[in-house]
């Protein structure tokens, strides 16, 4: 497999309720790249005894072209290093963006000075397999 990026996302949340070790935050932001617009969204994060957060975002990027894409997206959170990784679906009935219906996408990134975080977003590409060597056939 290899990554194709699709679009960079920056955002900030502006409104956030917390009850135990759930979060409820709202996202305000802008999606840049082959898909580019306005970003609103939700997520229902959870804490884990560790420390880390488990996101559960569910929102939608207005394009500039004016088609809507939706997007779930999941992953951990290490807030005492600042970084992010995780796994979007996107949903899309414009034609224009149909090709992002039957993908997986990876995501990696950070949470810059404890208020923005920037995640890159980039497209599962599948490739054949290679020939594995498993180290227990040695």
């Amino acid at each position: 497999m290899r990554l194709e990026p699709v679009y960079r996302l920056t955002f900030r949340y502006p409104e956030a309720w917390r009850a135990g070790d759930e979060s409820l935050l709202v996202a305000e932001g802008r999606a840049e790249g082959r898909i580019t617009g306005r970003f609103r969204a939700v997520n229902r994060a959870r804490r884990l005894a560790a420390g880390d957060f488990v996101p559960s975002v569910s929102g939608a990027i207005e394009t500039d072209d004016g088609a809507s894409v939706l997007l779930d997206l999941t992953g951990n959170g290490r807030p005492d290093e600042g970084r992010v990784v995780g796994a979007a679906l996107h949903f899309a009935d414009d034609p224009r963006y149909a090709w992002i219906d039957r993908v997986v996408c990876a995501v990696a990134g950070e949470v810059r000075g404890g208020r923005e975080i920037v995640l890159d977003v980039a497209l599962i590409v599948w490739e054949p397999l290679a020939e594995y060597d498993s180290p227990h056939e040695r």
